[in-house]
């Protein structure tokens, strides 16, 4: 059978150009993945967080997958740059949109179909066969980008429910688009087009040439705004009054009641740690970057867990969602400038004790015939041993040359424990000593010493 290959060689990147384009594109996913994480805490629909974290983590691939290709051509892996500091300054404007309709028109209506656009266009232009890894990339790549922008419009389309709201959003989408043209897009070159028919392309043969940016390119820092709590809908709700929390009481152990309780209280984690997560991921871009993607892979986890538990909660065991109150314990932590201190207590502590709490729950199910709550508690547990790794082993080798910062990190999270404990013990009882407190990131011999010098 006779063959036909219609490939040719020769594109419109050499592998220089080629490498600077993907560097381009890899700061982009970058910031996407940074902004929609920091996002996260201040977006009060609970649903806009959950697939926040799935698309969070979607950057994160996005960026890592485009390094790989970026040392293949012989540049750094962890390669990231603007292509002009107009662009980086687009970036930022982006970031500082503060109501949800304009961060989503921001992201969904314009970066992301640009760089779904510029992606595609790339892959048409490179040489189909020298860089067959560069088209393959960046195909798969554009097609996940466009799922993100279905949904982004979709939620717009429910978001902008009168003339006024739409004519605000396209506004806003108009802005921010004459901005995007203003400063040449991701890659500095103009928004580039293909397969316009009738148009000739003899003057547009080769790329515009590059602006030299140097090292003293425009970057910029993102703080995200401090909060008591994250920012959730109704009927959501916290409080710091111990008596609200006497609606999640019940008289039967192990009932279905008490799983509803339970699994209504775990929402509510399962929320503000989806948010923590994104807010480390825009506020400490210094992090090592292997541990930037397990934060990320994290903030997934999380997400998910919010569809599983608010399903579970009302399709498994008859809840209402809001009924219970949400504690103010936990979300302060999530200010502090030093982000080992944030996973400290949270994921080598917390979490390494709620594995336990659902192997609990996943054997208390079984033995009362209430299958599906044991799978959901079986499924969750085997997530949060991951989240532990990530808090024991990060910490462990972020400290491994600063005992002090680790005794400091033993310290800091006993008193944070300590004021949990005053919190929920009843009156009249022993409050629990939190110097005996075991964090996952200390080797036993390391616990004993920790809680001597306390």
């Amino acid at each position: 059978m006779p063959v036909v290959d219609r490939r040719e060689f020769g594109g419109r990147f050499g592998v220089k150009e080629n490498s600077q384009r993907l560097a381009n594109y890899r700061y982009l996913e970058v910031q996407l993945m940074e902004i929609i994480g920091g996002w996260s805490h201040t977006t009060p629909p609970i649903n806009l967080k959950a697939t926040f974290g799935y698309h969070v983590y979607d950057h994160a691939q996005a960026a890592n997958l485009l390094g790989e290709r970026l040392e293949q051509l012989r540049s750094g892996r962890l390669m990231e740059e603007p292509a002009t500091d107009a662009f980086a300054h687009l970036c930022e404007y982006v970031w500082n949109l503060e109501s949800v309709i304009d961060r989503l028109v921001g992201v969904y209506r314009v970066l992301e179909p640009h760089l779904v656009s510029t992606y595609v266009y790339h892959a048409d232009a490179t040489d189909p066969l020298t860089d067959a890894p560069t088209v393959r990339l960046l195909r798969n790549l554009a097609g996940i980008g466009q799922s993100h922008v279905a949904w982004g419009q979709a939620v717009l389309e429910n978001m902008t429910r009168t003339a006024e709201e739409r004519r605000h959003a396209l506004d806003v989408q108009a802005d921010i688009e004459g901005r995007l043209v203003e400063c040449g897009g991701v890659t500095g070159q103009g928004i580039e087009s293909h397969w316009l028919t009738f148009h000739s392309t003899k003057a547009e043969d080769k790329p515009q040439p590059r602006l030299k940016r140097g090292k003293s390119g425009y970057r910029f820092v993102k703080r995200c705004p401090e909060r008591a709590h994250p920012v959730v809908e109704e009927p959501f709700w916290f409080s710091d009054k111990r008596e609200d929390f006497a609606v999640y009481q019940v008289e039967e152990a192990w009932s279905i009641e008490d799983f509803r309780q339970k699994f209504h209280q775990l929402l509510y984690g399962e929320v503000e740690t989806t948010d923590r997560m994104g807010k480390m991921l825009a506020e400490f871009p210094e992090l090592p970057w292997p541990m930037r993607m397990e934060l990320a892979h994290q903030m997934w986890d999380e997400a998910r867990h919010i569809e599983i538990v608010a399903k579970a909660v009302e399709d498994e065991l008859g809840g209402e969602l809001g009924y219970g109150p949400w504690s103010l314990l936990w979300w302060w932590m999530q200010n502090d400038p030093d982000p080992l201190k944030r996973l400290a207590v949270t994921n080598s502590w917390a979490e390494a004790n709620l594995m336990q709490t659902l192997r609990e729950w996943r054997q208390e199910a079984s033995k009362r015939g209430y299958t599906r709550i044991a799978e959901l508690a079986d499924y969750l547990q085997a997530d949060e041993r991951t989240h532990v790794m990530l808090g024991t082993d990060w910490i462990r080798e972020l400290t491994k040359d600063d005992p002090a910062h680790r005794d400091e990190l033993v310290a800091w999270g006993q008193r944070a424990i300590g004021r949990m404990n005053d919190f929920w013990s009843t009156d009249g009882k022993p409050r629990p000593d939190p110097s005996g407190v075991q964090f996952t990131f200390l080797k036993a011999s390391q616990s004993k010493e920790a809680s001597a010098s306390v």
